[in-house]
């Protein structure tokens, strides 16, 4: 019995210790150890937020280009060669790096050759059956058929060319007459875009348009209006077009680029909206003067807290679009920049900077 309570006795002196040890001694000697590691991990963490790469800004770029014919002189001086070594003299990544690479195509596509009657000076266009590989030479994946050529080869001609384009794999919008769900093409992109085509010339109702534009503003897009307009051949705008501008930057449109003067306009800003009334002619046959065979390309990047715009002057030469450099680029820049609305949004030489 004594043996036992000695027992008992020596286990219960073990476990006091053992517990003193464990849930008293324990805690204070590792103490240092566990700080040391926690301010480890923290100075780890601290590390990685610093080093961490910055979250990538959202944005959404595009390239705009004005006027495209591919009938007449184009098709007969580029017939053997290839209507898809027209851009061979243009910096083609100005479009391949944007999201959305867009310009206007002015008149039908056929199925079948065409004949070659150049010297007719004909201006009812049909175009051949290589205009597809001349656009996706450039990359473009959207035109606009809103003109007044778009309708040459009647109704039968028209759907050709949409089908041709569709085949492609290059979205189109708008069309020579009226005004519908098919005049807006939707870019699903990382800011959301819509482009809203309308031959201006032949529909103008501006309460339709602005109920359109309105509408895609509500699903959250930014919304650019292609318009078919002006004036042949005037290097200014009119009051018509910068009336119907205004409405519809009214209504929401975030910009403005127009076509169909065949020369390039003046650019301007409204509602820290910019206004592009004419990019003039990208590929045409009017030879017959030198503002004829200017133009621009417009590149533009969105993001959720501004517009950037970077001109292009283009000049053709022998049918060849190319940038201008040089005198020609500086005399096209300071004429169509010179509204004093742009003077302080002027980033550089060629960018236009606006907040949303």
């Amino acid at each position: 019995m004594k043996r036992m309570r000695k027992a008992v006795v020596l286990l219960s002196i073990f476990a006091i210790v053992i517990w003193t040890v464990f849930f008293y001694l324990a805690p204070k000697a590792l103490a240092p150890v566990a700080m040391a590691t926690f301010y480890q991990a923290e100075t780890t963490v601290t590390e990685m937020a610093q080093t961490a790469v910055p979250a990538k800004t959202v944005e959404t770029t595009f390239t705009f280009a004005g006027d495209m014919m591919f009938d007449r002189y184009v098709n007969h001086t580029f017939k053997n060669i290839g209507l898809d070594h027209i851009f061979d003299k243009l910096d083609k990544t100005l479009f391949s790096n944007s999201d959305i690479r867009f310009a206007n195509l002015e008149g039908p596509i056929s199925a079948t050759a065409i004949d070659d009657d150049y010297p007719s000076r004909t201006l009812v266009f049909d175009m051949p059956p290589a205009t597809i590989a001349a656009l996706q030479s450039l990359n473009l994946n959207g035109v606009s058929l809103a003109n007044n050529h778009t309708l040459n080869a009647g109704a039968s001609g028209f759907a050709t060319t949409q089908q041709l384009l569709n085949s492609a794999g290059i979205k189109y919008a708008g069309s020579q007459n009226g005004f519908d769900a098919g005049s807006i093409i939707e870019y699903d992109t990382a800011i959301p875009v819509s482009i809203i085509c309308v031959d201006y010339l032949a529909y103008s109702n501006n309460d339709k348009i602005s109920a359109a534009i309105q509408a895609e503003k509500t699903k959250g897009e930014f919304v650019i209006i292609f318009p078919h307009w002006g004036t042949e051949y005037s290097l200014t705008h009119t009051a018509t077009q910068e009336t119907a501008a205004k409405k519809w930057i009214d209504a929401g449109a975030d910009l403005v680029i127009g076509s169909h003067p065949h020369v390039v306009e003046d650019i301007d800003i409204y509602k820290n909206k910019p206004i592009i009334y004419s990019l003039g002619n990208f590929v045409f046959d009017q030879t017959f003067s030198a503002d004829t065979q200017q133009g621009l390309i417009v590149s533009g990047k969105i993001t959720a807290e501004k517009l950037e715009l970077t001109i292009h002057p283009v000049q053709s030469i022998r049918l060849y679009p190319q940038l201008a450099t040089g005198t020609l680029k500086n005399a096209m820049m300071t004429r169509i920049l010179s509204s004093p609305n742009l003077a302080s949004l002027i980033k550089s030489d060629d960018t236009i900077s606006v907040e949303r």
